[in-house]
């Protein structure tokens, strides 16, 4: 399996010069996807913690291209790490963005996706719940409100789903969660 170490892919994420707000985010994210992706290694979950990590570390890396061009945000990204020679990566970054959910083609399907779709719904700039996460990114992105309105539902149910597999409720899912997120500003700080 082909999977950069943590400092490769914190270079490739500096390669790609994204805003601070941006890393800020991913960094975020990958805290967040390896404690749900411990998890469910825990209750016996075939997932791979260290591919949940790298692939959140490096799931908006087409950002700033997407939000130019107006190509498929996650779809770009994958096919970059595919080019790279991380085929593994590609799926879950393909399948992150909240409107995957609504897409039968794209929705996140194995562990890897599901912990890294779940931790980007609750990761902004801070930790938040999910509905404050959809209702943060209708504020910023009006056009895009229906769609997230749509996928509130689906993303708890995602939600539900991991808990269930990590033998939690989810209420102590998202305090987990949030405590990993937690660990890492205090680390940071």
């Amino acid at each position: 399996m082909a999977i950069p170490s943590r400092l490769d892919a914190e270079r490739l994420l500096a390669s790609f010069e994204l805003p601070e707000g941006v890393v800020v985010h991913s960094r975020g994210v990958s805290r967040v996807a390896v404690e749900a992706a411990r998890l469910l290694a825990v209750e016996g979950a075939p997932v791979d913690p260290l591919l949940v990590e790298i692939a959140a570390l490096l799931h908006d890396i087409d950002k700033l291209a997407t939000r130019e061009d107006g190509s498929q945000h996650g779809l770009v990204g994958a096919r970059w790490l595919l080019e790279r020679g991380y085929p593994e990566l590609a799926a879950p970054v393909a399948a992150h963005p909240i409107g995957c959910l609504l897409d039968p083609a794209r929705t996140p399907r194995g562990w890897a996706s599901v912990a890294l779709a779940v931790a980007d719904r609750h990761v902004g700039q801070r930790f938040m719940s999910i509905d404050e996460r959809i209702d943060d990114q209708a504020a910023r992105y009006p056009a895009y409100r229906a769609t997230l309105e749509a996928a509130r539902e689906p993303a708890r149910a995602m939600e539900a789903q991991l808990a269930a597999a990590a033998g939690l409720g989810a209420e102590e899912l998202v305090a987990r969660l949030r405590a990993a997120w937690q660990a890492g500003e205090a680390e940071a700080a």
